[in-house]
């Protein structure tokens, strides 16, 4: 990713565009999202939710859903999104809201069932893969709302609406049981060593606050596109 962006910022960007600005505020996000996906990837957020805590894993899966996608599709600027997208028909219509949530859902849902969740936590490659998917998924997912290529055919804010309501809907159940299940989805925390001090908890507590932080920060990030669609539609 550091090599694309410098490829377009870069002493080459001459080679494929004149005269076009990268403005400060999208080298901005541009960063931001590096920054926020090395925590997800790198930091200890990585070794801990993957070794011993669910709920941390969770903190992982939101930056590589709601929070990295969201900074790298606002660090595109207009002209560019324009010359790499604007003729991509495929492009368009994976991301009609329509099929953007289809996938979404999908890719969520799959990760989380019990058997396809622990064969990641188990299998480096097949972790790499879920974390790829998450942030494809993701960015799919936010390209109709954040709309980095105006040219293309404007969804009415009713239709942007439903999309989203449509993708909080078929989370929801997840986020319940995890949060209020009496029984271990995955037993494979069960089984993890448990850390000393304040990470020591059960691991049905550890289930239980991992729904807990993905409901709540899902729900705020989704209510926060909710507002936004809603002030743009009455604003049009």
């Amino acid at each position: 990713m550091l090599f694309a962006y410098l490829l377009v910022v870069g002493p080459r960007r001459k080679d494929w565009v004149e005269n076009k600005s990268f403005p400060s505020k999208n080298f901005t996000y541009w960063l931001l999202g590096l920054v926020s996906l090395y925590l997800a990837i790198a930091s200890p957020i990585d070794h801990i939710g993957e070794k011993y805590l669910f709920w941390v894993h969770m903190v992982q899966h939101i930056i590589l859903i709601f929070i990295s996608p969201i900074f790298f599709l606002l660090a595109i600027p207009q002209w560019m999104a324009e010359r790499l997208f604007a003729k991509n028909s495929k492009l368009e219509k994976i991301t009609h809201p329509f099929f953007a949530a289809l996938i979404f859902n999908t890719i969520f849902i799959f990760w989380h069932i019990p058997y396809f969740y622990e064969l990641a936590l188990v299998n480096k490659m097949v972790h790499d893969l879920e974390h790829l998917t998450f942030v494809i998924g993701a960015l799919i997912m936010w390209w109709p709302i954040i709309r980095p290529v105006k040219s293309w055919q404007k969804q009415p804010g009713s239709s942007l609406l439903l999309y989203l309501f449509v993708i909080v809907t078929f989370q929801i159940p997840l986020f319940v049981l995890l949060t209020f299940s009496p029984d271990l989805w995955y037993p494979f925390y069960g089984e993890a060593s448990r850390l000393e001090g304040w990470l020591d908890i059960s691991a049905i507590e550890d289930q239980a606050l991992g729904g807990l932080i993905m409901k709540t920060i899902a729900g705020f990030a989704y209510f926060v596109a909710f507002v936004y669609v809603w002030l743009k539609w009455a604003k049009d």
